[in-house]
């Protein structure tokens, strides 16, 4: 089988170019990000699929003004990133006590917190935040916990925001954290100026009808966003590249399920992509079980119908470590585990949450299999290092051709579907203390569904 496969890296490569030299940085909801979008349904076009955009609302945001200055023992500015959708400082600046409490679990926090800007290591996990936002800090300076990269650039979310109430926050690096700890920082100066608001983001889906099981659906895709300014190469241009080249191949050899291609929009900005799409769907399953003529065994419903997500994610990298996150039956890992045995690349297969935008469809009880990168060039993901410069078409068809391959045995060519659709009880509790815990919100439930429980 292996000198069948067609997936071309260069082909992938090209459409990587576009996207993040010649289009560049495509925060959600950005002209940018609509270029791009514009971009890869006219791709889905020209192969002969039918290609279509599905719009939806997102929070946009952008820089006017950041500083961070140590002032006490010594007035020294230090490198900065701001974390989006925080809050804005007075147009002057805040000027507060500094206090160091640790790393991200601030569940041990106290008053002696109130009215600091509060240095913490790593992120701050929104389950965390509330610990933090009980006891009313002034500031929140976050230190990076990777060497050598930068700080990140990224955001809350919203609903956290509402809920918990904000601070002005930013990011440093570790070693500007280190040395601000160990000169035992007593007091800084903080401005952040930013502007936000309400802009349109889109998912780009394309259709290949199985010739065979046409009600059988295959979920591939990847998120085509960046975070804000970030060329964004490997997170995540080169998943959406990698799912744009697959899309050509099975145009071309036909497949016996129907796959659905997904470039998702807004994924940096909290799954927003997904999350929408999945939530339509959730929504037209019930409207469909309710409807009369609706026979349950017989019928399915279209979110029934998806048998498998498969999501890429970060990709392309010259040095890293390949990953699959399996939430599904333990066929799936096995199968996976078996292929990367069999000939190869190594791949290391986790039964375990990922998070991106496969998660809302395990959560609505689809299987699914998030393919990554971790390690080595992957540590500059959310910085200014995430160029293409780190990226090599060999890395894409190594791990293309191996996605390839995987569809063919299992998906395209399989004359019955291999893989149970269900997620087993302790990866349903994984991915439900995701979104409650991680997210702090229940992102899927509409109205109804909260009333309901």
């Amino acid at each position: 089988m292996r000198g069948e496969l067609q997936f071309d890296g260069a082909r992938a490569y090209a459409h990587l170019k576009h996207l993040v030299v010649d289009i560049g940085p495509r925060l959600g909801g950005s002209d940018d990000e609509r270029r791009a979008a514009e971009y890869i349904r006219g791709h889905y076009e020209r192969i002969g699929l039918q290609a279509r955009l599905e719009e939806f609302p997102v929070t946009n945001y952008d820089l006017r003004q950041k500083q961070l200055v140590a002032t006490s023992p010594a007035m020294r500015e230090v490198p900065c990133e701001v974390y989006y959708l925080n809050q804005d400082t007075p147009a002057e600046g805040l000027e507060a006590d500094a206090v160091y409490v640790g790393p991200g679990d601030l569940s041990h926090l106290g008053p002696e917190v109130e009215g600091h800007i509060v240095l913490v290591l790593r992120g701050v996990r929104s389950d965390t935040y509330a610990d933090l936002m009980r006891w009313k800090p002034a500031g929140l300076v976050i230190i990076e916990d990777t060497v050598a990269t930068g700080p990140i650039r990224t955001e809350t979310l919203p609903e956290v925001r509402a809920k918990f109430g904000a601070v002005p926050a930013v990011r440093i690096s570790h070693e500007d954290g280190l040395r601000l700890v160990k000169e035992g920082v007593q007091r800084m100066r903080l401005v952040v100026r930013t502007t936000e608001h309400q802009a349109t983001s889109r998912n780009v889906i394309a259709d290949l009808p199985g010739t065979v099981f046409p009600d059988q659906i295959i979920v591939i895709g990847g998120h085509f966003d960046s975070s804000i300014g970030i060329q964004g190469a490997s997170d995540n241009a080169g998943g959406t590249v990698v799912a744009m080249e697959l899309a050509r191949v099975f145009a071309e050899r036909g497949s016996k399920r129907s796959l659905r291609f997904f470039a998702w929009g807004s994924e940096e900005l909290g799954l927003r992509g997904s999350v929408h799409h999945v939530k339509a769907l959730k929504k037209a399953h019930k409207e469909a079980k309710k409807a009369d003529g609706f026979v349950k065994g017989r019928d399915k419903t279209e979110l029934e119908k998806h048998m498998l997500c498969v999501n890429i994610d970060v990709q392309g990298s010259v040095l890293g470590m390949n990953e699959a996150l399996v939430l599904g039956p333990k066929d799936l890992g096995a199968a996976l585990r078996l292929m990367s045995k069999e000939h190869g690349p190594a791949y290391q297969v986790q039964d375990d949450i990922y998070s991106s935008d496969n998660m809302p469809f395990s959560e609505a009880g689809v299987p699914s299999v998030g393919f990554a990168r971790s390690g080595g060039t992957t540590s500059f993901l959310h910085t200014l290092g995430d160029i293409i410069d780190h990226l090599r078409p060999e890395a894409l068809q190594e791990n293309g051709r191996f996605i390839e391959e995987f569809l063919i045995r299992y998906v395209t060519e399989a004359r019955a579907f291999p893989f149970e659709r269900e997620i087993p009880e302790e990866m349903k509790k994984k991915i439900r203390e995701y979104f409650e815990k991680r997210l702090a919100i229940d992102y899927l439930e509409d109205e109804e569904e909260k009333k309901e429980s």
